[in-house]
């Protein structure tokens, strides 16, 4: 429990992933490599200070490893659930960036969708029941949701009515860096921390 009565919300990407260094679209099974490992690693002694009620990570693969790290040097367990995933790439899963044809994917920034994959409305949906999640948490908790890259900026836009075009596209969220976001005694959300970026041209998120 935290002393000032606020529900406070740590959104962490997780650490590098050997996708990410391949520039490779991600699926449910990549994981983190070496490098992804030790930044997770170097987030203990900051993540500590939050003393955590409850940890929640995605149950991706990358994400469950950097929630399993953290459960270990907190001694807190995690809970892992389908909701807070990364927006799928359906049949180009796998693929490097390089090689998918992108003109098969049609339609308006927020209802395309790649063959078996999500559209940004799929994820703006599952941000919806999560946040909803969020806002019946008792206050005083402290709380780390690990997931990804394009979803927490999706959560992100959806509680603090930014235009969610704007951030995926010109906004990166790095790896192994964190939001802090707190719900105050009036039920009014606020930031307190951002590590979104600027997103360099043809950079894979």
């Amino acid at each position: 429990m935290n002393s000032d009565n606020k529900l406070r919300i740590v959104l962490l990407r997780h650490g590098e992933t050997v996708y990410n260094v391949e520039k490779r679209l991600q699926s449910p099974k990549d994981s983190l490599n070496g490098k992804g490992r030790k930044q997770i690693l170097a987030l203990r002694g900051q993540l500590s200070n939050f003393k955590f009620d409850r940890i929640i990570s995605s149950d991706e693969k990358r994400a469950v490893e950097s929630a399993e790290i953290i459960s270990e040097c907190t001694g807190l367990g995690f809970n892992s659930i389908s909701l807070i995933r990364e927006k799928s790439s359906g049949e180009f899963s796998d693929r490097l960036v390089s090689e998918v044809d992108w003109s098969l994917v049609k339609g308006n920034f927020m209802d395309k969708k790649i063959p078996g994959g999500d559209s940004v409305k799929d994820v703006l949906l599952r941000a919806i029941e999560f946040f909803k999640m969020l806002n019946n948490m008792p206050r005083g908790e402290n709380v780390l949701v690990v997931s990804h890259g394009t979803f927490l900026r999706v959560l992100f836009c959806l509680i603090f009515n930014k235009d969610i075009q704007e951030y995926l596209l010109n906004y990166e969220f790095p790896n192994a860096s964190y939001i802090v976001i707190s719900r105050n005694e009036k039920g009014v959300w606020q930031l307190e921390n951002s590590s979104l970026i600027v997103k360099e041209k043809n950079n894979n998120g």
